[in-house]
């Protein structure tokens, strides 16, 4: 393989990297004036108090549907969707957040595999031109032995 499209394999997996980043790193909000859809985009960031890890979007329980009842209700008072989240997040703390905080700490948790992923690919690269440089040694050993030529 040459090293014009190695690079440029490289260049697509950097750029597509940093995309995930950015998509993964940006606000998520609903921006639907629709108010079924924006309450539907809500009940899947949240999870249901009671369930084990269970959005509310897809619980059947009575707490679960008395919450999206509140959401549709504030709503339909005017609320935006990142008032809700918060007084969600007032009442029953970080952990009613399907999704980790995109700060302080929760901010790692969506870091860390990125970095892990870099530093994988570095090695990956690094690794490939060791073995290169090791091939190209050996070949010019072996063909430049003085044997007869």
């Amino acid at each position: 393989m040459s090293d014009r499209i190695r690079n440029a394999g490289f260049l697509v997996v950097a750029v597509a990297a940093i995309a995930v980043i950015v998509i993964g790193l940006w606000p998520s909000g609903s921006s639907s004036s629709d108010p079924a859809a924006r309450a539907f985009a809500l009940e899947t960031r949240l999870k249901c108090p009671i369930c084990a890890g269970e959005a509310l979007a897809g619980s059947q329980s009575a707490v679960a549907r008395d919450l999206r009842d509140y959401i549709d209700t504030r709503i339909a008072e005017g609320a935006s969707d990142q008032e809700i989240i918060d007084e969600f997040v007032t009442n029953y703390g970080e952990q009613i957040l399907l999704d980790p905080p995109r700060t302080g700490w929760g901010l790692w948790l969506w870091l860390i595999p990125v970095v892990v992923a870099g530093i994988g690919a570095f090695a990956v690269v690094r690794l490939r031109k060791r073995t290169e440089g090791s091939r190209t040694t050996s070949l010019a050993t072996s063909s430049g032995d003085g044997s007869g030529e």
